[in-house]
């Protein structure tokens, strides 16, 4: 099996730990080993970054913190050559056409989420709960894609977007790198670099 920690003992930590052990009742594949985190301690966390940095064995890693930021800062310290990066998917995840879904290394996607075709993925991209993903639709490396978001078809999120709860993306439309779509708007036109928008339909504040 698959030596495989989870960076993040938050709440996000422990809901893709609900995938591994998803996966695992299907097919055994992770030997899930503990937590690192910078911050926490408690059951099953086994260091920190310094630790995860001075590891010995060859060992597989989901970061799982939401904020993009700071989940590329975590990325760019991981310094040890022992380390890899894994890509868990939830056996409730939906795609239509496998063959044209491009999924890159260390993304998590949870449970009821929807790929549809033409999709792809960059690197450590968080799809959670429930989302919809249309089809000739492209993400950016470390976006985080909260529970219940519609991202429909021709959508461009480039590298670090986070897309709150609930949000409706229309067809088409691009959000610029680093940009904020809050909880439950309605994106109806491109989203500027490193700006936040809200509200139906969204505007930038």
């Amino acid at each position: 099996m698959t030596k495989l920690a989870i960076f993040g003992a938050g709440g996000l930590g422990k809901e893709a730990l609900t995938i591994l052990y998803a996966v695992n009742a299907e097919k055994e594949k992770y030997d899930f080993i503990g937590f690192f985190d910078e911050n926490k301690t408690g059951e099953h966390v086994i260091g920190n970054l310094d630790t995860l940095n001075s590891w010995k064995d060859n060992i597989k890693v989901i970061v799982a913190v939401g904020s993009p930021r700071q989940k590329e800062d975590i990325i760019s310290r991981i310094k040890n050559s022992q380390v890899g990066f894994e890509t868990i998917v939830h056996p409730r995840v939906v795609m239509g056409d496998k063959s044209k879904i491009t999924i890159g290394k260390g993304c998590i996607i949870g449970a009821g989420a929807i790929l549809t075709t033409d999709v792809i993925l960059g690197d450590h991209i968080l799809i959670n709960l429930n989302v919809t993903v249309g089809h000739d639709v492209a993400i950016g490396s470390y976006s985080s894609i909260m529970p219940g978001v519609n991202i429909a078809g021709g959508v461009v999120l480039e590298e670090g977007v986070f897309v709150g709860a609930g949000a409706n993306i229309i067809n088409s439309v691009t959000a610029k790198a680093g940009s904020t779509i809050g909880a439950g708007a309605v994106v109806v036109k491109e989203v500027e670099a490193s700006t936040t928008v809200v509200g139906i339909p969204a505007r930038k504040i």
